[in-house]
């Protein structure tokens, strides 16, 4: 099929971008971040159109839902561009450099709003997982700055609001699962989230810990790629909940 084709480019396409990928950056690792997570925003796409062909239906909220899903997959082309900003040009100004990570966490953070949305309005909503979500966030950075003395200065606030919305999002789909059963789709979804989040956990590492080695850098880019391909294959299986 032609979402496992795309999956399949996706995985081939990280491969040579992580060969490429340095902690100085550059264009051509750039150009090849670009490329794989084009794959994933395809990859959704893919997903709707083979799902449709599969069910013969979008009824019930579905293309909603999937619409919303993809619009997030979007979002993290567009974060991954302009962080990629951020490390390709990272000695040309510092204060450029800051506008780079506000505007990247931005993307993400619109992009985890449309996936929270698809979630609530097409599974439902749990007002648990507010307070989930927010206890996670408290414990986290409670971890970060007093255990492990990571120093976000002035991206505190702003690290705080999307770690809320990474959290959200997993407890959101985790709930989803509860209430009205762990489907293949539901599971996909829950996983990505859950890899979604750990990926931005060491992230803030080599953001805010000052930690660049390369294994890092690996670790967080597959965890990353693995989440939104994940999260995109999870369309080629979402059911009309009846």
């Amino acid at each position: 099929m032609t979402t496992y084709i795309l999956l399949a480019l996706g995985a081939v396409f990280l491969t040579i971008f992580l060969s490429f990928r340095t902690k100085d950056g550059g264009l051509l690792p750039a150009s090849l971040k670009t490329v794989t997570s084009f794959f994933f925003v395809s990859m959704g796409v893919a997903a709707v159109v083979e799902n449709y062909k599969l069910t013969g239906t979008m009824g019930g909220g579905k293309l909603q839902f999937m619409g919303l899903v993809v619009l997030g997959l979007v979002c993290g082309l567009v974060g991954d561009l302009i962080l990629d900003l951020k490390i390709t040009y990272r000695d040309s100004n510092v204060r450029h450099s800051d506008v780079y990570t506000y505007f990247g966490m931005a993307a993400f953070g619109i992009g985890h709003i449309f996936y929270i949305i698809a979630v609530a309005l097409y599974f439902g909503f749990s007002a648990w997982t507010v307070l989930i979500a927010a206890a996670a966030t408290a414990a986290i950075f409670c971890i970060s700055i007093f255990l492990m003395k990571m120093s976000f200065a002035k991206f505190l606030i702003p690290s705080i609001l999307y770690a809320f919305l990474l959290t959200f999002f997993m407890a959101n789909a985790i709930a989803a699962g509860v209430l009205t059963g762990f489907s293949l789709s539901l599971i996909l979804l829950s996983i990505g989230a859950g890899l979604f989040l750990l990926s931005d956990l060491v992230l803030s590492m080599i953001y805010f810990d000052g930690n660049e080695a390369r294994v890092m850098i690996v670790i967080n880019h597959v965890l990353y790629y693995a989440a939104q391909f994940l999260i995109a294959l999870s369309l080629l299986y979402t059911s009309v909940l009846m």
